[in-house]
């Protein structure tokens, strides 16, 4: 029996190609394509190019992988592009896809797709133009209680994105009406940002990340974050909880495939995620951006979705 053990170990390294190899999941040959449903910047861009730089810098794949932007709609047109490509197509993703469904904005659905990765979470800020006489997110609630139906308050790029619902769910805590918020809709966060500056608009809503550049700058300053403390990178700027409103809010980003995917091509990007975020480059990336890690694998990810859209569902039905 020993024996026969011994021959059956030397048949199995001497293998052409190592059948242990041979059997991990693979895709088919050609270009992976990660798709931003937005224009080329904000959140959903700062995603897909540092998954794109790890999978090649650590090659993680030996495909050629592209990122392609097909803003519009609030993200539904990117999002239709994936659920039709027959291509090796993810696409970038957050609870936008819950509230476009949700608010009747979109007929797609998270069944529509493939769950396959949660990679991270960050927060949301209040941003204010410089030399505003606003001094912090009490200040912005302050004035709509005053003036309901006249602060303007920019966000981008969906109505019912978490920038947007930030505000909402932090007034509403305040016993204001969200209706009493006049709320000004931008393509990107570029543009909500020059709107900002110009002081076309009292406040704008965005993440972390999408208003780090512009308050590094001194373009614009921060009124309030959704963090439960202060974050370190933003030792200056106050919690919503230190301003007496008890709201934590984190927002997150995902990966989505196309509806049909085998479960072949499931277990390849489970694995590659995985890689990724456990990359020294990806941690790294994370840490300069401000972003807090939260990988979840496609079946996690399939039950984290579940119990956001009844999240979502809650929020939007005021409840």
């Amino acid at each position: 029996m020993k024996k026969l053990m011994v021959i059956l170990i030397c048949l199995l390294i001497l293998l052409p190609g190592d059948a242990r190899k041979a059997a991990a999941p693979r895709l088919p040959e050609g270009p992976i394509e990660i798709v931003v449903p937005a224009e080329p910047s904000g959140g959903w861009d700062l995603t897909a190019q540092a998954i794109q730089s790890v999978l090649t810098q650590k090659q993680i794949v030996n495909s050629d992988v592209r990122i392609v932007y097909i803003p519009g709609s609030g993200g539904d047109k990117g999002w239709k592009y994936v659920n039709q490509s027959d291509k090796q197509t993810i696409s970038m993703a957050s609870s936008l896809i819950l509230s476009n469904y949700i608010l009747g904005q979109s007929k797609l659905k998270i069944d529509d797709f493939t769950p396959l990765a949660i990679l991270a979470k960050e927060w949301q800020v209040v941003a204010l133009p410089k030399g505003s006489a606003l001094k912090n997110g009490k200040d912005v609630l302050d004035g709509i209680k005053k003036r309901p139906g006249e602060v303007k308050i920019g966000f981008s790029p969906g109505l019912g994105n978490d920038d947007q619902l930030s505000i909402v769910r932090a007034a509403d805590m305040y016993g204001i009406d969200p209706f009493d918020i006049q709320f000004l809709q931008y393509g990107s966060s570029e543009e909500l940002v020059r709107a900002l500056v110009r002081h076309e608009i009292e406040a704008a809503s965005m993440t972390v990340s999408e208003a780090k550049t512009y308050e590094r700058n001194g373009d614009i300053t921060l009124a309030a974050v959704t963090s439960d403390k202060r974050l370190p990178a933003f030792p200056h700027v106050p919690t919503w909880k230190e301003q007496g409103i008890p709201f934590v809010f984190s927002h997150w980003r995902g990966v989505l495939g196309p509806k049909n995917m085998t479960e072949e091509e499931v277990s390849y990007w489970d694995e590659a995620l995985q890689k990724v975020t456990s990359s020294p480059e990806w941690k790294r990336k994370i840490n300069e951006l401000d972003w807090e890690s939260f990988y979840l694998n496609s079946r996690e990810t399939k039950r984290f979705l579940d119990e956001q859209s009844a999240f979502y569902q809650s929020i939007m039905a005021g409840d």
